[in-house]
């Protein structure tokens, strides 16, 4: 063995270095038994050479030229030295643990493997429980598997782990102290990293409990009842079994059980205090609700008077107000709202009796008068106030201009009661009576100013208002005319507007955009003529004119300008370079108005006319000028322009060839590049990328030579040449060249280490063209031939240097390497060895490796660990022996020692070290507050080896042996201190640890109670918080939130009572109070707090005007709690009760004020609220008629006929009001609508609407559909048919109409049928010729024609279409014969 090569791999085993992000990754992990996991590095690495280990277990090692595997892993693995994965078939629970490379870096992974899971099962002590008693214990076990964790589930949802008690690694599940939540299914469900199982059965517990949160329901549900009324209370409690109930009245018993309890036809002395007691047989618990009844007497009726004497404006005016029963005040109201103004209004002492100082038109309104008493309240009928006025100043609406032959309503109206009646004066003198005023068509003579008159016959006072009317003519045409001369470019030119009618303006429009005067258009006063001082090409364009007037408007048809000019400079196009052979065409075009002609010169001779010159195939004779001359017949103008043409021959061959000797190495090497044709210019490529000149290839002066000097091996390639000329190319074919060279030094490749027995392989490599031939020599003499060589198993023999000769026979020449190879033997074992005596804490303990087989080095491990020397641990120089002084707990785990040289290693088997010692303190688990009756357990556990034994005593006694304590049902007696002695029998010694456990009695019940008073908006309520069991300490929550005291809400000294000093809605809300003591806390079921206020001020939604015959709705609303009772009042008597009131058919005895009144029988308080409703004659029908049937481009007229009186009408079209529409062909005149003419675009659906003080009247809607037509006619089909390609043609004949068109067909003038549009024709000689299709629009009286020729041609021969038809030809030739043959017997 050489010593320096043993050295450099010692350092390269022994040296490590841990790398940050790369570790070991196995996969699958975890991983099931029996199972083949692998083993990689992550990321991605490489290392020359190092070792594999299972915790300290040698595995394999591997170096640049092979690796050694322990045999006891060899059929169990297989290694990749590129990627480092170690892969293991069939692992086993004894694979699991850490996993080592070491070498020139140190990398750690993990491995898990694990046994699947089979047999969950589930059982319960016990199932039928009784709530805050029982303990409920249910354990989870399997037949097989390992590593395992436990879900426990109740119903579909996890069991929240820190509400229970999980022991026994998690397989036993403890519910201390059942609640009636707790019932299941429970279930569980066993894993581990590989399988998991659930238990096939689940579990449900019967858990007894109750009774709680008792309730008590009343119906109906009221803070007072009137006297007579029947009463139901209903009782109820969360119970189980189900609770049974008993009734007491202020603390007597009722002796009826159930629950129900009825009070019919209630008397006053039935007031009082109603207990409901609930009781569970199973539970033996009770508990129990108190509710309280009222029952009072109501007020009987309440009327308004007034002394009769009318309202008058600025008089005094006084009402009063009776009641019958007693009554605690009065209000007085208008309109629904409290009077409170004392500056306009007077109140008697006890508000008998309203006056209203000055009545004024705001004192309009409904007054009434509402009587309270403790629980009722009733409000008067409504008085209704209104107050003589009037008239004001008139307005008077209508159009201010307008076109003579229209007609115009001007209305008036004036503010006043009673309504004024009104008188209209033209000029002087009257012309009509009533609020409008309607004219006849206009004309010039209806200028003038109309003065409307309002008089109230009444307070006999009048007043006036004037409007001025002025009538102008319609514009009529508008047309736009040339003056003087047509337009020439450059040249003055003029346009004039000619209108008819009362123009106010003219305007010019170019391409329908607003034109206006710049320095060259100028207009001319009255904007009637246009110059254009001089006319460019840019004034091409569209011309309008319009002349307006403020109400009517009239657009000229377009003029359109177009001016003349050119030609301009002509443009010739067309190639200036050409190839012989080819044909070229030269294009001329100039810019002229009208077109120019063109003529085309060649060398001072014409050859051609026309835009186009075409020449034939060229020859050099066709080089030279071609010139273009443009002719403008209008102007008189002509342009020319000139281009030249040029014409050459084509390239046609190119081809590389060698000048001279082949290629080789150094020497020098040329191309050629043979060429035919007209060739501007020649270029090299290699590879087919460009070839340029340097130091060593060099072109001629005409490019077609290529010099290489000298060639080398990187000229290695594929060269081709390209000649050119700028209508043509040729590339030569590849020529490729490859040079000749080598042999390079060659290469060995293979182990320089290997052990005895291995078989090594070298391999050796030298560049050369053509290859090399190969000899292996040994200590001087040929051992092989070829590039591989391969020994048999090695011995110590085989160390010595190999020689490689590489020889090219081409070159003559020959080239030569070494490599060395070194064979050491491997370590065949390594153990443990440790003293007889056993491991005790605190003294000296030594352990030995003994390895036989060559060692260069040794390492020791704990638990997978790689050890070092510390204050305690100690090791030889050799490092064969370990000395630990003193020898702690911490010094347990597993031992392995593993010995090394150049080739191999190997681990000793694990060696586990266990140190007695013992017991420390104990740790004692457990509750140090418990309530009675309940059980508690005490757990306790001492750090000791071996385990220690426990016992229990209490005040003195011993109770229990055994790591745990368990008492019975908790008493008073059991308060005191446990005690638990740990003992260990081989250390002799023992250790003790105490816990004091103190017992109280718990909380079992509180419930809210309010002592049956309901709570009412503003004055004051207490709630009571009822507990059963010794409560310190209680809170108030509302809504889920702790309620704490300010200004209005006051606690109790202890709490228990909370008092709203006056109640507000914001107050309402769910309150629970929640006792609690050291060991228990109880929240009350949720007591819902619903605060009664109003009624408010009621609203009343309904018409105030209606027509006579109609039905109308009042609805009535006002904010209360609980929901008012409502009645409505008309003239003093009761019409209806609840929220809604409808009248049948109206008459004028409906006209008056209605009044509806709220009442709340808890608050006991009532609000009234008042409309009045007038009656007025009705509009009975609206309609809208055609004077004639619709066609397009005549005149129609629509009328809007109305029954009854209205105040105003106007239209839609398609649900738009047709107000302001910008239809130029629809005219409104009072309740018709002129379409002058009617369009297509017309079409929608009509309606007109007539309006009064009741509403809008709508008439059915008029569809509008314009019949027009036939229009576009068109017959689709062929145009020819060959006699034999089918047996007919068809033709559609097909018209835009509405509606639709009948169709009639002739052929040759001759009819052939009736409304049909289509027409099948048999394709026969003498069915061709003309047809003609009639669109008949009936409605419209249009008929439209339309001529479709048909050509028919070819024999009249039977079309066979397939082999069936050739097959009956072939039976007919057959059978003809046959019949004439018996025909002639």
């Amino acid at each position: 063995m050489e010593y320096p090569v043993l050295c450099a791999l010692l350092v390269f085993l022994t040296t490590s270095k841990d790398v940050r992000g790369q570790t070991i990754v196995a996969s699958p992990n975890p991983a099931a038994v029996n199972s083949n996991v692998t083993l990689q590095v992550y990321p991605d690495t490489s290392i020359p050479g190092g070792m594999w280990f299972h915790e300290s277990t040698y595995i394999l090692m591997w170096y640049p030229e092979g690796s050694l595997v322990d045999p006891i892993w060899t059929s169990r693995i297989t290694f990749n030295s590129t990627s480092l994965a170690l892969s293991i078939r069939s692992v086993q629970v004894a694979d699991s643990g850490l996993y080592l490379i070491r070498g020139s870096m140190q990398l750690i992974g993990t491995l898990s493997v694990q046994e699947p899971i089979s047999n969950a099962t589930l059982r319960a002590d016990a199932t039928d429980l009784v709530e805050l008693n029982d303990t409920a214990v249910f354990t989870c076990s399997v037949t097989t598997g390992s590593s395992l964790s436990y879900l426990w589930l109740n119903g579909s949802s996890e069991v929240n782990a820190s509400l229970v008690r999980l022991t026994n690694g998690g397989s036993t599940l403890s519910i201390a102290t059942v609640t009636r939540y707790d019932t299941g299914p429970f279930r569980c469900n066993v894993s581990n990293g590989i399988s998991h199982d659930m238990a096939r059965q689940s579990i449900s517990l019967k858990i007894s409990y109750g009774p709680s949160d008792p309730t008590i329901t009343t119906n109906p549900k009221m803070a007072a009842y009137i006297v007579g009324s029947n009463i139901s209370l209903s009782c109820s409690a969360q119970s189980n079994p189900n609770a049974t109930y008993q009734w007491s009245f202020e603390g007597q018993s009722l002796n009826q059980g159930g629950t129900q309890l009825l009070l019919g036809n209630s008397k006053q002395t039935q007031t009082g205090n109603y207990t409901c007691s609930a009781q569970n047989s199973v539970t033996r618990r009770s508990a129990s609700v108190t509710t309280m009844i009222r029952i009072v007497e109501p007020i009987s009726a309440v009327m308004v008077n007034s002394a009769g004497k009318q309202p008058i404006q600025n008089q005094s005016f006084t009402l009063s107000c009776n009641v019958s029963g007693p009554a605690d005040y009065i209000h007085w109201m208008k309109n629904n709202q409290m009077i409170s103004d004392a500056s306009v209004t007077d109140f008697s002492v006890v508000n008998k009796t309203l006056t209203i100082n000055s009545v004024q038109r705001s004192d309009n309104g409904n007054y009434s008068c509402e009587a309270f008493n403790a629980v009722s309240n009733k409000t008067s009928n409504p008085y209704s106030l209104l107050v003589n006025f009037g008239p004001e100043m008139p307005v008077t609406n209508g159009r201010a201009l307008a076109l003579t032959g229209q007609n115009v309503t001007l209305t008036c109206s004036a503010s006043s009661q009673p309504p004024s009646t009104y008188t209209w004066v033209f000029n002087g003198s009257q012309v009509a009576t009533g609020s409008v005023y309607e004219f006849v068509p206009l004309t010039s003579h209806n200028n003038g100013e109309y003065t409307c008159m309002a008089f109230n016959n009444i307070t006999n006072k009048n007043s006036t208002a004037s409007q001025k009317l002025t009538v102008i003519e319609p514009v009529t045409m508008a047309t736009v005319k040339v003056l003087g001369a047509q337009p020439i470019a450059n040249q003055t030119f003029n346009l004039t507007c000619e209108t008819t009618g009362s123009v106010y303006s003219v305007h010019w429009m170019r391409d329908q955009l607003p034109l206006y005067p710049d320095s060259i258009r100028v207009f001319s006063m009255d904007n009637s003529t246009l110059t254009f001082s001089p006319v460019l090409l840019s004034d091409n364009g569209h011309y309008q004119c319009s002349a307006t007037n403020p109400l009517s408007q009239m657009n000229s048809s377009n003029y359109t300008l177009m001016v003349n000019y050119g030609p301009d400079t002509p443009v010739v196009m067309g190639p200036w370079l050409a190839m012989t052979g080819q044909n070229v065409t030269l294009t001329c075009s100039a810019s002229s108005q009208p077109p120019s002609t063109y003529t085309w010169v060649f060398n001072g001779s014409q050859v051609a006319t026309g835009s186009v010159y075409e020449s034939g195939p060229l020859t050099s004779h066709n080089n030279g000028e071609y010139t273009c001359m443009a002719f403008n017949n209008i102007t008189n103008k002509n342009s020319t322009a000139s281009q030249k043409l040029t014409v050459i021959e084509p390239v046609t061959m190119a081809t590389v060839k060698v000048l001279g000797a082949q290629p080789i190495a150094n020497q020098t090497f040329n191309l050629t590049c043979e060429t035919t044709g007209s060739v501007y210019s020649v270029h090299w490529m290699r590879d087919q990328l460009p070839l340029y000149p340097d130091s060593i290839r060099v072109f001629s002066m005409d490019n077609s030579t290529l010099t290489f000097s000298p060639v080398l091996l990187s000229d290695n390639g594929h060269y081709q040449c390209s000649a050119t000329n700028p209508l043509s190319q040729m590339n030569s074919s590849n020529y490729t060249l490859m040079v000749n060279y080598g042999p390079d030094t060659p290469v060995v490749m293979g182990p320089w280490l290997a052990m005895t027995g291995q078989n090594v392989t070298l391999t050796c490599s030298a560049s050369s063209q053509p290859p090399s031939t190969y000899t292996w020599v040994f200590n001087g003499s040929q051992v092989a031939t070829g590039s591989v060589y391969e020994s048999g198993p090695l011995t110590s023999h085989n160390n010595g240097e190999y020689t490689c000769m590489a020889f090219n026979n081409i070159t003559n020449k020959n080239s030569t390497a070494s490599q060395k190879l070194t064979v050491i033997s491997p370590i065949t074992q390594v153990q443990i060895h440790t003293p007889l005596k056993s491991p005790i804490e605190g003294q000296s303990y030594t352990m030995n490796c003994n390895v036989t087989g060559p060692v260069d080095h040794v390492d020791w491990w704990k638990d997978g660990l790689l050890m070092s020397s510390n204050n305690r641990t100690n090791f030889a120089v050799d490092n064969r022996t370990v000395i630990i002084n003193p020898i702690q707990q911490s010094d347990m785990g597993d031992y392995k020692c593993q010995a090394m040289n150049a080739v191999s290693n190997m681990t000793s088997n694990p060696y586990s070290l266990v140190v007695n010692y013992g017991p420390e303190t104990p740790m004692l688990f457990g509750p140090w507050l418990a309530a009675s009756g309940v059980n508690v357990t005490l757990t306790c556990s001492a750090s000791s080896q071996p385990p220690s034994t426990y016992t229990w005593v209490f005040n003195g006694s011993q109770v229990a042996t055994g790591s745990v304590y368990e008492s019975g049902p908790l008493t008073s007696h059991n308060n005191g201190e446990y005690t638990c002695m740990a003992f260990n029998n081989i250390t002799n010694k023992n250790s003790t640890a105490s816990q004091m456990l103190t017992v109280i009695h718990p909380i079992t019940f509180s419930t809210i109670s309010d002592g049956g008073k309901p709570a009412i908006l503003n004055k004051s309520f207490s709630m009571t918080c009822s507990v059963d069991g010794e409560a310190p300490s209680i809170h108030w929550m509302k809504d889920g939130s702790y309620l704490h005291p300010d200004h209005w809400t006051v606690f109790s000294m202890d709490n228990r009572t909370v008092t709203f000093n006056t109640v507000q809605l914001s107050n309402q809300a769910v309150y629970a109070c929640t006792a609690s003591n050291a060991v228990s806390n109880y929240t009350s079921p949720g007591y819902m707090l619903v605060v009664n206020y109003g009624p408010g001020k009621p609203m009343i939604h309904g018409p105030t005007v209606s027509e006579l015959g109609a039905n109308v709705t009042l609805t009535c609303s006002a904010s209360s709690q609980p929901p008012s009772h409502f009645t409505w009042w008309f003239d003093g008597s009761q019409v209806a009760t609840g929220p809604e009131f409808k009248s049948g058919p109206l008459t004028s005895h409906n006209n008056g004020e209605y009044t509806c009144m709220a009442f709340n029988n808890i608050t006991n308080k009532n609000s009234t609220a008042s409309q009045g409703l007038s009656i007025i004659a009705g509009i009975t029908s609206v309609t809208v008629k055609p004077n004639t049937t619709p066609i397009n481009l005549k005149q129609l007229t629509v009328t809007c006929e109305v029954n009854g009186s209205y105040s105003a009408l106007y239209w839609m079209k398609n649900s738009v009001s047709l107000y302001g529409s910008t239809n130029s062909s629809l005219h409104i005149l009072n309740n018709t609508l002129h379409f002058n003419p009617v369009t297509l675009s017309d079409n929608g659906t009509y309606q007109c609407v007539a309006t009064n003080l009741a509403g809008n009247h709508t008439s059915p809607p008029y569809h509008l559909q314009v019949n027009y037509g036939p229009l576009d006619i068109s017959i689709s089909g062929p145009d020819s048919a060959v006699i034999g390609s089918g047996v007919k043609v068809t033709l559609k004949c097909s018209a835009d109409s509405w509606p639709t068109s009948q169709y009639d067909w002739l052929f040759n003038q001759k009819s052939l049928s009736k409304n049909n549009p289509i027409l099948d024709v048999t394709v026969l000689t003498e069915n061709a010729g003309k047809y003609t299709c009639n669109a008949i629009n009936s409605v419209t009286n249009i008929t439209m024609s339309k001529i479709h020729k048909l050509n028919i041609t070819g024999n009249a021969v039977l079309p066979l279409h397939s082999s069936a038809g050739l097959m009956l030809m072939v039976l007919v030739a057959l059978f003809v014969p046959v019949v004439n043959d018996l025909w002639s017997h």
